[in-house]
C-alpha cells in the first residue's frame, strides 16, 4: 500500500461507522512495522469521570474527561510514571463542574508545566487539558489561573 498523507484522505465526518478501523503503523527499525489500530466506536465514545473529592489520576483517565463536582476546592494529583505509566502524548481533559475550584498538582518526582505557573481551573465550567510530554513531565493549558 502506498503511503498517503492525512490531508489526502477523504473526510468521513458524521458518517463514521462504529466498525470503521483506523490502522496506524510505524517502522520498527528492522524493515518491518509496528501496527496499532482504533475503531470508529472508540473514536466516537465519550467518557466522563466525575469526582467529588481529592483525586489522583489513573490510567483509565487517559484521553477522557475528568471533572470535579464539589462546592469546595479539591486537588487532583498527577502521579509519577513509576506509579501510573501513562504513555507519552496522553491527554486528560479537565472540567470544573461545581463551584469548588479544581487545583492540579504533581506528585513528588513529577513535573507540571504551565504558563505563569497556573495550576487551577479559572472558574465553574472552565476546562483545561493535561498533556504528558515526557516520562514525568506534563503540560497544563486552557482556562487556568494561579
Amino acid at each position: 500500500m502506498a503511503d498517503k498523507k492525512i490531508s489526502a484522505l477523504t473526510a468521513k465526518g458524521s458518517n463514521l461507522d462504529e466498525t470503521d478501523l483506523f490502522i496506524i503503523s510505524k517502522s520498527d527499525g528492522a524493515g518491518g512495522y509496528d501496527t496499532k489500530s482504533i475503531t470508529g466506536a472508540e473514536l466516537k465514545s465519550f467518557s466522563v469521570n466525575t469526582q467529588t473529592d481529592t483525586y489522583t489520576f489513573v490510567l483509565t483517565d487517559a484521553n477522557k474527561l475528568v471533572e470535579l463536582n464539589n462546592a469546595a476546592t479539591k486537588t487532583f494529583t498527577i502521579p509519577t510514571n513509576s506509579s501510573v505509566a501513562f504513555p507519552i502524548g496522553t491527554e486528560i481533559k479537565l472540567a470544573q463542574y461545581g463551584a469548588g475550584q479544581m487545583r492540579i498538582a504533581a506528585a513528588v518526582g513529577a513535573n507540571l508545566r504551565s504558563s505563569g505557573g497556573k495550576t487551577k481551573i479559572a472558574a465553574q465550567y472552565g476546562v483545561a487539558t493535561l498533556i504528558k510530554r515526557d516520562t514525568n513531565e506534563w503540560y497544563l493549558y486552557g482556562d487556568i489561573t494561579t
